[in-house]
């Protein structure tokens, strides 16, 4: 079965279904991308004390102005791109509503959205929502772009295009060659771009190019970012969206009508994760290098093939060597050897079937427990 049919035809996502399979089997979850690196105590303290001091209604719709003034800052000095924060800045419920609201908003009925899978499953249910046209274009296990393929699936009824970088499931981490032949493209096929960020400071190879930065292409890029996996606060549902004025007021609209603001006491706890200090990426990074490097070779003494990712906290391995199908080794995996993993089939529109994704993102020592398990 097609991978974004089952999406589409199930009334969860998949993640959260084997989150709950973890729960009932009593299984090591490395199924939902929630980071265990400890969330600082400036932001906890910065949190509670909103709280404290009666910061509990809504907020303006597009978010308070500090944090947008912050984010503002943060943007220009790190991702090299210049957004005002009155008009071209708009705080969401996490990043996924932020991609929700862009595709809501920009994409019309039948009008075609091109994406990369594998794919962070939200991105298909956003484009059917829209009564959009998903269609696909494949990363490679060397983390390669098909360039004529690409140029191929783009046509005049093509509206966006939506690239994850660093990208989950497969890790990948675009360089400036290829996010430049997706700006020349973009240009002349008149072509927005959406760009999911969330990621941006987990990389072990490379480096994170917003490609907003890029020459001619800001006017048409959507940057989406959040604080939920680099800061630890999946919980708090607290991203953002950048773009030019133009594009920005019907995005602002869906938001409004969606979720009206993100909570209130987070996004000025949020302010806090600005200021934090350089040592505190640098720690981050450091632990999920260890957790990359236990799951990659812990996999390796199994008959699966690890990729070994670029970025973000994710990990695809290859089943193809186990008379099983991704589904079936997810769930043989969680019921037998109570380690909850996600089916291939998950982030792809046809394919898969050989693939089940890791999250590394979670304790040290949850981790080596869990190679333990899969590799007696």
């Amino acid at each position: 079965m097609k991978g974004a049919e089952r999406v589409r035809g199930l009334s969860e996502s998949v993640i959260r279904e084997m989150t709950r399979k973890a729960k009932r089997h009593d299984a090591i979850n490395l199924s939902q991308g929630y980071p265990d690196f400890p969330t600082h105590d400036i932001m906890k303290d910065s949190a509670i004390e909103a709280i404290d001091s009666g910061l509990n209604q809504y907020s303006v719709t597009w978010g308070i102005e500090e944090l947008r003034k912050k984010i503002a800052e943060k943007l220009r000095n790190f991702n090299g791109i210049r957004y005002d924060p009155e008009y071209e800045i708009t705080i969401t419920c996490g990043a996924s509503e932020a991609i929700m609201s862009t595709i809501l908003s920009l994409v019309e009925k039948g009008e075609e959205v091109l994406i990369f899978q594998p794919f962070y499953e939200n991105y298909v249910p956003a484009v059917s929502m829209a009564s959009g046209k998903p269609r696909f274009t494949t990363i490679d296990k060397n983390l390669n772009l098909n360039k004529e393929d690409i140029k191929e699936k783009v046509g005049e009824n093509t509206k966006a295009l939506i690239l994850n970088t660093p990208h989950n499931p497969i890790g990948k981490v675009f360089q400036k060659d290829e996010l430049k032949f997706l700006r020349d493209l973009c240009i002349d096929e008149e072509i927005i771009l959406v760009t999911d960020e969330i990621y941006e400071r987990i990389i072990y190879e490379g480096e994170h190019i917003s490609p907003a930065s890029l020459d001619g292409l800001k006017e048409r890029t959507v940057t989406i970012g959040g604080f939920s996996k680099v800061y630890s606060v999946t919980g708090w549902r607290v991203g953002y969206v950048a773009s030019p004025k133009e594009l920005m007021k019907p995005i602002r609209k869906a938001h409004d009508y969606t979720t009206v603001c993100a909570p209130k006491p987070f996004q000025k706890a949020s302010v806090q994760a600005l200021d934090l200090p350089e040592d505190y990426y640098d720690d981050m990074l450091d632990y999920y290098r260890q957790g990359r490097e236990i799951v990659y070779k812990g996999l390796k003494e199994t008959r699966m093939d690890p990729l070994e990712p670029e970025g973000a906290y994710y990990m695809l391995a290859n089943i193809g060597k186990y008379d099983m199908d991704d589904v079936e080794f997810a769930d043989h995996l969680v019921k037998d050897k109570r380690v909850a993993t996600v089916p291939g089939t998950s982030f792809f529109d046809e394919g898969g079937e050989d693939l089940i994704r890791f999250c590394f993102s979670q304790e040290l020592d949850s981790l080596n427990e869990a190679m333990e398990r899969i590799k007696e």
